[in-house]
């Protein structure tokens, strides 16, 4: 698809659609549902998605059951000015690709983090889909409320509890992929399937309200090696006491025996492992979060805790590699008070957390730990009907192994009603993420390619700006908004992997296990640009449209490209000149636009959707990737680069049909036209996916 053109009109589309519709003032009501859904993320307590001071995407169930979701992270690349990049999630282009370890994106689920207490990961497959009620999308920093790893912004999954009716669902669903559209890159000759199911009831009796899921799912994998056999039990409770006060336990368990695959043999066999080495896992993860709320006189008061343990016991196929079986126990405790004094409109929120995380593992070298102490303070003040202000500060305090990293981090924003339905906004923030376990102490192989350990690794900061508007649109049955969005993010310190020769070579025939990535302070970059998106409905008797379409640009470049950051062992300085595989200051794994657009009609029980996904070329990867030695023994690395040169649209459709008033019946094609794509080095995404979708509930 010609960039130029799926932009140009892309635009005209969003903007005629919310400048039509606002041209109408008078029309326009407290019935823009889209304009006036509410969020918790921001300011932890409900405000509506107007008056936020950041840029806000907010997705409903619909798109994620009606796209039989088996992943989260598989849905948050559909998202507008999101990405996602082998399981680890973008926003705005934050972040590049670092090997699964490290994230610059807070993930919650119910005010929850949601990261894993060794590497800062998220677990996908942990996420309770099938009782997921929002999504909400936070872009920019947002380190004052939620800490370490919210440097680009937070992806916050609520979840669903019953209220006057019992809730109940079940889903079956079960999937084919195509064969390769080359037939030469396919590695097997067997069809390969995945299928499952899942189920979810709540029920609210008295003062008490339950929740319970269940996840089964077997997927056999499109890639030589890679496979995914799941299950997955949740469960929230919920019991109200005296003076309006609330407690509870949220649990889960998950149990996964799957493989995985990192690097292909070369481009004619994409679907082939390199050298036919993979990874298995055997996955136990667990965790408990008991919860109490209550209140006095009018300032609410939480507590919330978390036991989070991850097991991880992993086999490889190359008998030369090292042990990678790691388990890891993360504990966090949260004090939150928060009081509205009516007489001032104001809202004050503070609180302290204290997180511990260890790890005894050979992955890891051994025993290691983290601490993190925090205090926050955020205040929210209305003056009149027209502006809301919004300050805050936190001090952040971290430390591995005794040593340790502090700092203050502040922000600002401000909401001032134009207009009818207009609602301009800017903001500012700052941001402090500290290093993993994991990025300072890793210490593994995958086949030719080592990761090697950096413990003087420092934290990286930053602080990121915006300037926003987002128009209200209403016309006949037409409604929604239009955002627009200026944004500017400077980084300081930015942790970045970087091949060199970090160990002595002690054979001269065989450098190979001297020669990998490392964790590396990188120097200062910066990412500039904006995004525009709109969300829009329209019901007309009995044909309903929804929308959801956005695009981003984003301007990411190092600062100072010829800066030493490191020096191997090779005496060879590394610089961002010196490893980047192009001549621009471009980040590397970066896209420059992002086009998403997800549109889907219903007429009577028929529902057709379609969505669209565009990334733009990377320009810059690691040069070592297709420079000599490494590009001898990984080849094609140009050539799948080349699949995305003018950049590369996947389309998805999806039909359904409503058979009675509680069953559902769906037809789901990722990747209609089975289009190659690559989007990190050695790396094909999967081929078109057919699945078949029963869903019943009542």
């Amino acid at each position: 698809m010609d960039f130029k053109f799926c932009a140009r009109y892309t635009i005209i589309l969003i903007l005629g659609i919310g400048f039509f519709g606002a041209s109408a003032q008078d029309t326009i009501t407290n019935k823009n549902n889209l304009l006036n859904q509410t969020v918790v993320t921001a300011g932890r307590y409900e405000q509506s998605v107007k008056r936020m001071m950041v840029g806000t995407e907010i997705i409903k169930p619909y798109l994620i059951r009606n796209r039989n979701t088996t992943m989260m992270d598989k849905l948050l690349d559909n998202i507008p000015s999101v990405h996602v990049t082998d399981g680890q999630v973008n926003i705005r282009n934050g972040s590049g690709w670092t090997y699964g370890v490290g994230s610059r994106v807070m993930i919650l689920v119910d005010d929850m983090p949601f990261l894993t207490g060794d590497a800062g990961q998220v677990k996908w497959n942990f996420i309770p889909i099938e009782n997921v009620q929002q999504i909400e999308v936070i872009k920019g920093a947002s380190s004052v409320l939620y800490g370490s790893s919210a440097l680009s912004g937070i992806i916050h999954f609520r979840t669903e509890m019953a209220s006057d009716k019992p809730i109940t669902r079940f889903n079956l669903h079960s999937g084919v992929f195509s064969k390769p559209k080359r037939a030469s890159a396919n590695w097997s000759e067997q069809t390969r399937f995945q299928y499952g199911f899942n189920a979810f009831h709540s029920v609210k009796k008295k003062n008490k309200t339950f929740a319970v899921s269940m996840d089964y799912f077997k997927d056999q994998g499109y890639r030589m090696g890679e496979n995914d056999h799941r299950l997955r039990l949740t469960g929230r409770s919920e019991f109200k006491g005296k003076h309006n006060s609330k407690y509870g336990l949220n649990a889960g368990v998950l149990v996964t025996d799957g493989g995985s695959f990192l690097l292909w043999e070369n481009y004619d066999l994409a679907y082939t492992a390199l050298d036919s080495q993979t990874t298995s896992t055997l996955s136990k993860n667990v965790y408990l979060d008991p919860y109490y709320h209550f209140y006095t006189g009018t300032a609410r008061h939480t507590l919330r805790g978390r036991w989070y343990l991850v097991n991880n016991d992993i086999s490889n196929s190359d008998p030369n590699a090292l042990n990678q079986d790691n388990t890891s126990n993360n504990f966090f405790g949260e004090y939150q008070v928060q009081q509205y004094l009516s007489a001032y409109r104001m809202s004050i929120t503070a609180g302290a957390l204290y997180q511990y995380a260890k790890t005894n593992s050979p992955l890891y070298q051994g025993f290691q730990e983290s601490k993190n102490i925090a205090a926050f303070l955020q205040i929210d003040k209305a003056f009149g009907k027209r502006l809301n202000l919004s300050g805050g500060a936190r001090f952040e305090h971290y430390e591995i192994n005794g040593r340790g990293e502090q700092k203050p981090v502040f922000r600002a924003g401000a909401n001032f009603e134009a207009a009818k339905a207009t609602f301009l906004r800017a903001s500012f923030g700052q941001g402090f993420r500290f290093p993993s376990i994991a990025e300072r102490y890793i210490q593994t192989s995958v086949g030719l390619l080592n990761i090697f350990p950096n413990p003087n690794l420092q934290a990286e900061t930053g602080w990121n700006a915006e300037l926003g508007i987002k128009q209200g649109f209403q016309w006949k049955s037409l409604k929604g908004y239009v955002d627009i969005a200026y944004f500017f993010t400077r980084y300081q310190n930015m942790i970045d992997f970087n091949l060199g020769v970090w160990r002595p070579i002690a054979d001269p025939f065989n450098p190979f296990p001297s020669f990998g990535f490392m964790s590396i302070n990188t120097g200062e970059a910066q990412l500039n640009g904006f995004d525009i998106s709109t969300g829009a409905e329209w019901k007309q008797e009995k044909l309903k449209w929804n929308f959801l379409i956005g695009y981003t640009y984003t301007n990411p470049i190092m600062l100072n490209t010829n800066e030493v950051f490191a020096t191997d062992v090779l005496g060879n300085d590394i610089s961002f000149s010196s490893t980047r595989s192009d001549s621009t200051n471009v980040l590397k794994y970066r896209f420059r636009h992002l086009l998403r657009a997800d549109i889907q009609t219903s007429y009577k029980r028929l529902q057709i959707g379609i969505s669209a996904r565009y990334n733009s070329a990377i320009e810059n990867i690691d040069k070592a990737f297709i420079d000599i030695p490494l590009s001898l023994f990984i080849t094609g690395i140009n050539q799948g680069r080349a699949l995305s040169a003018n950049g590369k649209t996947i389309f998805d459709v999806r039909f359904s049909y409503q058979v009675t008033n509680k069953f559902k019946a769906s037809l789901i094609i990722n990747n209609v036209a089975n289009a190659e794509l690559m989007t990190r080095p050695a790396d094909m995404r999967p081929p078109r996916l057919t699945m078949l979708q029963l869903a019943y509930s009542f």
